[in-house]
């Protein structure tokens, strides 16, 4: 394999000067000393529900709304209750700003937001109770719960689904369902009938509480008071099929994952699995699907089992070189897997950076680094990953496609041509269809020429647009000439050449 020169991209592609030749060399990444190369193999899949949204073609995202706080009076560390306050970052009024900028900023792909901390006091409030709205995200002189309806349907004219982020696991003593589920005796106890303490609160036995009805109840209610079914998805947080449970070390808390779940109820790990099998069936029937926090622990088992479309955190070789992305997909993903496609986080952007004029530049630049990226790489069968022991990596798929991170930089190129280093982005916005190309430069670049990727066409008659969240407007600093496509950005600009979009 030829070694990756950065020169070769200036040469070939950069000077607008001299005239292009088209490379015609799938081999223009190569990693320096020794790799070691994994190869795809399509596992044998079967989906056990019915997926509503295509995930792998959608961009998702958490909205994180506010967070409950609480004393850490287990263990000096860990979470039994609310202590009564709350720290708010978004209302429903400003969610809708965020998917309007985001809409724009996108170009219409498809979305989805899930709604952390809409209900009690915030995220990780009253659970396994969650029959209240949040009056802190609640739009003036509103029931938080019509604020959340409000915000559901208004987002749909912004290509946006808008859902929940729940948990069914753990179990505080302050919610209003505690004790109920005491008496029930529906939480995780130890082998001595001892209630266990876990890293948050305590802990439902999906087992028990399914036998009892209780967890469909649950369910029922949520959907009596919002539109989840037609929202047609929602994420499980922490749905892990074991406890994770703190212990001391010299006086420093640890966690261990302990397993099965309820040993007092008397079920195998495989009953607590079977469960959440149910529950994933029982909301697959009401339409819905179910999204996950990891691929880690939360898994119900064989990666072929097609229960989980799509997971928030994604770090797993296993379901990325033997699944496709329709199959399984995640949202922030992790270590050499990136190669295959990554996603912007945007609830860390938006709730770190809450002023939007900050945040909106920051997403833009995120999205195109990465997101876009992925939706152009989710219509390429993968081949192989290629790694090395800097964690660098080599992706490689059909049609000539090959990517690389080195440096924590991404590198992207069909046959030869490149269409993203690092900052320099040029991407078929592919859900537009194959007439759309979005260019974006970190710092910004004086006429640099690129060569169309091939199955995308820009006719002469091509127009360009300057995006931003507030809207679009003519970019006229560009020029056409056969696949060749020549422009000058500023720093941080994106750019989208279509000839589909009207003013």
């Amino acid at each position: 394999m030829k070694r990756f020169i950065l020169a070769l991209t200036a040469l070939s592609l950069l000077s607008s000067c001299r005239e292009k030749q088209e490379v015609s060399d799938p081999d223009i990444y190569a990693l320096d000393g020794p790799t070691d190369t994994a190869f795809y193999e399509q596992a044998p899949f079967e989906w056990r529900i019915t997926p509503r949204h295509d995930y792998s073609k959608t961009y998702v995202l958490k909205l994180f709304m506010s967070q409950a706080e609480y004393d850490g009076d287990y263990m000096g560390k860990y979470k039994m209750h609310d202590n009564g306050r709350q720290t708010n970052y978004l209302d429903c009024e400003l969610a809708l700003e965020i998917i309007k900028g985001m809409d724009a900023i996108t170009l219409g792909l498809p979305k989805i937001v899930y709604l952390v901390g809409w209900q009690y006091n915030g995220h990780d409030s009253k659970y396994p109770a969650f029959f209240e709205g949040n009056k802190a995200i609640a739009r003036q002189g509103e029931d938080p719960l019509e604020s959340i309806r409000w915000l559901m349907q208004e987002a749909k004219n912004y290509n946006t689904t808008v859902s929940l982020h729940i948990n069914l696991f753990d179990a505080f003593q302050d919610s209003p369902l505690f004790d109920k589920y005491v008496k029930e005796d529906v939480l995780a106890k130890d082998k001595d009938g001892q209630l266990i303490k876990s890293e948050w609160g305590y802990k439902v036995s999906y087992a028990a509480e399914w036998e009892k009805g209780l967890l469909q109840e649950r369910i029922d209610s949520l959907c009596w008071l919002l539109p989840i079914e037609e929202a047609g998805t929602i994420h499980i947080d922490a749905f892990h099929n074991n406890v994770p449970r703190p212990y001391l070390v010299d006086g420093q808390p640890k966690v261990q994952f302990d397993s099965p779940i309820s040993p007092w109820h008397g079920h195998t790990a495989e009953q607590d699995i079977e469960a959440k099998k149910n529950i994933i069936k029982y909301l697959d029937g009401k339409g819905i699907d179910v999204t996950t926090e990891g691929v880690w622990n939360m898994s119900i088992g064989n990666v072929t089992d097609g229960y989980f479309p799509m997971y928030w955190h994604f770090n797993s070789r296993q379901h990325t070189l033997s699944l496709k992305a329709s199959q399984a997909c995640g949202g922030n993903v992790y270590g050499v897997e990136r190669v295959f496609g990554n996603n912007v986080n945007g609830e860390q952007l938006f709730r770190t950076l809450p002023d939007l004029d900050e945040a909106f530049p920051a997403f833009k630049r995120e999205f195109c680094k990465t997101t876009l990226i992925t939706q152009y790489l989710n219509n390429f069968e993968r081949q192989s990953l290629i790694t090395d022991q800097n964690g660098n990596a080599i992706g490689v798929f059909e049609k000539g496609v090959r990517t690389m991170i080195r440096d924590n930089k991404m590198y992207v190129a069909q046959d030869g041509n490149v269409l993203a280093e690092g900052g320099d982005i040029f991407i078929p916005a592919v859900w537009l269809g194959n007439k759309a190309v979005v260019a974006f430069s970190e710092d910004g670049y004086s006429v640099r020429t690129w060569i169309l990727p091939a199955g995308t066409k820009l006719p002469r008659s091509t127009k360009g647009w300057v995006i931003q969240p507030q809207g679009r407007t003519e970019f006229k600093d560009f020029k056409v000439k056969g696949r060749q496509v020549t422009l000058t950005l500023a720093p941080g600009e994106m750019v989208l050449l279509t000839e589909n979009m009207k003013k």
